[in-house]
């Protein structure tokens, strides 16, 4: 299973017009990001900090991530 660069992470973030996505992690959890300002990256770029509409949130390992899944399509 290829886990996704951080880069593809923040170019998915960057995008103009953002396109909401799902980081799907190994065990197939998935974390919605309906908006790049629900993203916290690190400044080591080691962690991302994900919040949700409620107010939690989200420490994500961004090597643990293996796939980006905008609208039911997938990005590796």
């Amino acid at each position: 299973m290829c886990n996704v660069r951080i880069e593809a992470i923040e170019q998915a973030l960057q995008a103009n017009p953002f396109i909401p996505f799902r980081m799907i992690m190994p065990s197939n959890r998935s974390i919605p990001v309906p908006h790049q300002d629900f993203v916290s990256i690190a400044p080591n770029r080691k962690w991302l900090l994900v919040w949700n509409k409620r107010g939690g949130w989200s420490l994500i390992e961004p090597a643990l991530v293996v796939q980006l899944n905008f609208n039911g399509a997938h990005r590796r």
